[in-house]
């Protein structure tokens, strides 16, 4: 999962934790206890949802680490290629153009 994409789910799941707590404010009852109970349970699957992420992105890691030189650049390639929007493609140039100051 790309870090525009996590950040872009992270913030669409807490919108609607969000919007979910304001209608349990107004609600009474067995509604609010619903609401409340759906509060968690999204919680508890957002959590789970970005600690399966972090570590899928610590194994791709490793393999990085592994690879060689040649294996990276088509690798880097292939995410290029994947990715579905212009501001992940703009979050990708701004990391090319930090790495390679820092090899400079």
């Amino acid at each position: 999962m790309e870090a525009s994409d996590s950040s872009g789910v992270r913030d669409q799941v807490q919108k609607a934790i969000d919007d979910l707590r304001d209608a349990a404010e107004k609600a009474t009852g067995d509604v609010r206890s619903n609401i409340e109970s759906a509060v968690a349970r999204l919680r508890d699957a957002s959590g789970d949802a970005g600690s399966k992420a972090q570590d899928q992105i610590s194994g791709w890691r490793d393999t990085l680490d592994d690879a060689t030189q040649d294996v990276r650049k088509e690798l880097a390639k292939l995410a290029v290629r994947a990715q579905t929007s212009t501001e992940a493609l703009d979050e990708i140039a701004k990391e090319l153009d930090e790495r390679r100051k820092a090899l400079k």
